[in-house]
């Protein structure tokens, strides 16, 4: 737990670096643009009802919900790893990328990365913010601690100088966090007044407490306040570990962390910051348009569906015209043209037909085809064309994709950094391969074995993508077509990225000829039957 260290009378010096963190995202618009987006990804795309538009329908056909899920698709489609290489003599580099690989699992890195890429889309940017817990549990159940990770929305962290793009060369970084009294309360070990914490709440009833990276000769110090109160004194990052604090008292770590633990992400660049361009700033005013022409449409059809007549006084004395089916008026006028229905101009499919071509412009400006889509009927196509129209539909993915790979590579170096830090000795559960069967056996990593290792990452394709596909695809139908192969093995070396349902089909070709070995058997059993007959 932290340990209060006071009070300022006036606001901390965090607290101003944090109002100025706001000022910029107003002025560089995002604290408007991100709350506006996620309203119209979450279908809140009309404003409230006045007076003139109290009648008016409000449909939404939340195209900037199909682009936006149809993208994050896309960058996530191709799964990749990290692998770790190591420049150092006698480095046992398997065991760090088994342990590696237990720690990302451990941490559901997997979902982490959707929930990132979620707010890259709707966003513009995603931040990832790795930390020490202490209450983590280890494998034989006990509180050994573990690092964690958690997704960072982009209003709640602030730079030192946000014009500069990589967050290894700030001054400092600094990450809002929203709680209330009694987890701050619990934070400062009971410690802090309460008289603080009620200046400290916002309007909601929140306490902002601000945690603050920066570093000291190339080491990463951490520090927290709230708007008044000091909540922890600058503290590095590293751990003492208990064979250090025996030492002089001159205390000097063995390993100490240089990176720091906040890895940033964005979807598209905006040019001087690095907070990015989300998909949905530049949807909102199509959107707004297919919405209102539609509503001008269903308006428009919704006043003329009953029509309106004209009748003469006393042509009806008292009838009330219903529109129900079958309905007989008479007419009292004496005239035989007292009652008769207005002729109304037809319903113009003009609208419609704009609303439609604004569609499928939005999509194809958004990068969003029907190939892409999975719209496309693929009747009549081999799968090589199948494979090609897909790989041509992606290319316009592919930078959002490599920068989301980068993002995974900066990942890695950081998750290195605490594995050196803080793994001093730990149990985890390695998978080897054995006679060609994966075995789980339970392992040891030490991190004073990696203290002056130098690493280097590279990020892997861990399944084949569409694009390297075609080419398989074609040899795969060409060996087929000339009986080269079985269609067990055309579907087994099938690419998985084309065939998500392998396994299914291989068990019902594997019972298909169970049945049939079953029937020949039979009849050559019936067969010697009548032969001793005979």
């Amino acid at each position: 737990m932290a340990q209060w260290q006071g009070a300022i009378g006036n606001e901390t010096s965090l607290y101003k670096l944090y109002k100025e963190g706001l000022a910029y995202q107003a002025k560089i618009g995002i604290s408007e643009a991100i709350p506006k987006g996620i309203d119209f990804y979450e279908g809140r795309q009309w404003p409230a009802a006045t007076e003139s538009t109290k009648n008016l329908p409000r449909p939404v056909i939340n195209i900037v919900k199909q682009i936006c899920r149809s993208k994050k698709s896309a960058i996530l489609s191709t799964p990749v790893k990290t692998v770790f290489k190591s420049y150092t003599q006698g480095i046992d580099i398997s065991k760090f990328n088994s342990f590696a690989t237990s720690i990302f699992k451990e941490l559901c890195q997997d979902q982490l990365d959707k929930l990132a890429i979620d707010d890259a889309v709707k966003k513009g940017s995603y931040f990832y913010h790795y930390y020490w817990d202490k209450t983590a549990i280890d494998l034989n159940g006990y509180m050994d601690g573990g690092v964690r990770c958690e997704i960072i929305d982009p209003l709640n962290i602030f730079f030192a100088n946000p014009q500069i793009y990589d967050e290894q060369k700030q001054k400092w970084i600094m990450i809002a966090s929203h709680i209330d009294a009694s987890e701050l309360f619990e934070i400062c070990n009971g410690k802090i007044p309460m008289e603080l914490i009620d200046c400290d709440k916002n309007q909601d009833g929140s306490i902002t407490l601000l945690t603050r990276y920066f570093r000291i000769n190339g080491e990463v110090y951490c520090e927290r306040a709230t708007k008044s109160s000091i909540i922890t004194k600058p503290f590095p990052i590293a751990p003492i570990r208990e064979q250090e604090k025996k030492q002089d008292k001159e205390l000097k770590r063995s390993v100490k962390a240089g990176l720091y633990p906040v890895v940033c992400g964005f979807y598209e660049k905006r040019d001087g910051s690095i907070f990015g361009i989300s998909e949905i700033e530049g949807l909102i005013p199509n959107q707004k348009s297919i919405n209102f022409n539609i509503a001008m449409s269903l308006l428009n059809a919704q006043e003329c569906a009953w029509g309106k007549y004209i009748a003469l006084p006393n042509a009806l004395k008292g009838q009330k015209i219903s529109n129900v089916p079958g309905q007989v008026l008479i007419d009292h006028s004496g005239t035989g043209d007292g009652i008769k229905r207005m002729q109304e101009q037809p319903l113009s499919n003009v609208p419609m037909s704009i609303t439609d071509s604004l569609i499928e412009m939005t999509k194809t400006a958004g990068g969003v085809t029907a190939i892409m889509g999975g719209e496309l009927q693929w009747s009549n196509m081999s799968g090589v064309a199948i494979a090609q129209l897909q790989a041509q539909a992606q290319l316009p993915i592919e930078e959002l994709r490599s920068q989301y790979w980068e993002v995974k590579r900066k990942q890695a170096l950081v998750i290195a950094q605490f594995m050196k830090l803080y793994y001093y000795k730990k149990q985890f559960i390695s998978v080897t391969t054995e006679d060609g069967k994966e075995k789980e056996i339970f392992d040891y990593f030490t991190s004073n074995d990696y203290e002056n290792a130098i690493f280097d990452v590279s990020v892997e394709v861990s399944g084949g993508s569409t694009s390297s596909s075609a080419s398989v695809i074609s040899m795969l139908d060409n060996c087929l077509s000339n009986g080269k192969i079985s269609i067990e093995t055309y579907i087994k070396a099938y690419p998985d990225s084309a065939l998500i349902n392998k396994s299914e089909i291989l068990k019902q070709i594997e019972l298909e000829k169970s049945s049939e070995l079953e029937v020949l058997r039979k009849e050559l059993n019936d067969l010697k039957a009548s032969r001793k007959i005979l």
